[in-house]
């Protein structure tokens, strides 16, 4: 089937899970992990690397002694992930445990973490589980990018999440508008 059908396959059994039915394309990829500055971080961390397209650029920027690790929660699409990306870690597993999975990696904090997971689908209690295990594993000044398409930046899941960026991180922003996206999106950039 390939990546590309299989991440269309899962969004269409579980939307609320599976946020995109593409991949995003290689103008947001280096939008989101351009502001981490992995090239020079010790430790990072892919939250719902679905297929792997951000992957591979945080794989191209970082620095030899860069650790790296993500974390998928949909077994289908770890199995997929495995096979294109074997040598990057993955655990299948929910990213509310974020904090524990660095732990358990022997990394006491992150530098940085990139984030595909589809926000505006979550209610707002696993926006926060997520975010609090986040904050707990990002060190002080430490970079946090996701992303959202516009579409869903007028949806209340997409502003409430909006507002809780801006609970929990002392700096937001947010880039310009990647047009020549599927479908068009932005990247929150925001430091611990």
């Amino acid at each position: 089937m390939g990546s590309r059908g299989l991440l269309f396959k899962r969004f269409l059994h579980n939307p609320t899970r599976i946020g995109a039915i593409a991949a995003s394309g290689p103008a947001l990829c280096r939008e989101l992990v351009n502001f981490l500055e992995v090239d020079k971080a010790a430790a990072v961390a892919e939250l719902g690397p679905g297929t792997g397209v951000v992957t591979r650029e945080v794989l191209r920027q970082k620095s030899a002694a860069t650790r790296f690790f993500a974390v998928e929660l949909d077994p289908a699409i770890c199995t997929e992930f495995r096979k294109v990306l074997p040598e990057v870690k993955l655990y299948n597993a929910n990213a509310c445990e974020l904090d524990k999975l660095c732990s358990q990696e022997g990394i006491s904090e992150l530098d940085a973490v990139v984030c595909g997971l589809p926000w505006a689908a979550f209610p707002e209690d696993l926006q926060r589980s997520i975010l609090n295990a986040l904050l707990k594993s990002l060190k002080p000044g430490g970079k946090f990018t996701t992303f959202a398409y516009l579409q869903g930046l007028i949806l209340p899941a997409g502003r409430r999440f909006r507002h809780l960026l801006d609970e929990h991180f002392s700096s937001v922003g947010r880039s310009r508008v990647v047009w020549n996206n599927l479908p068009p999106a932005i990247t929150y950039q925001c430091i611990k």
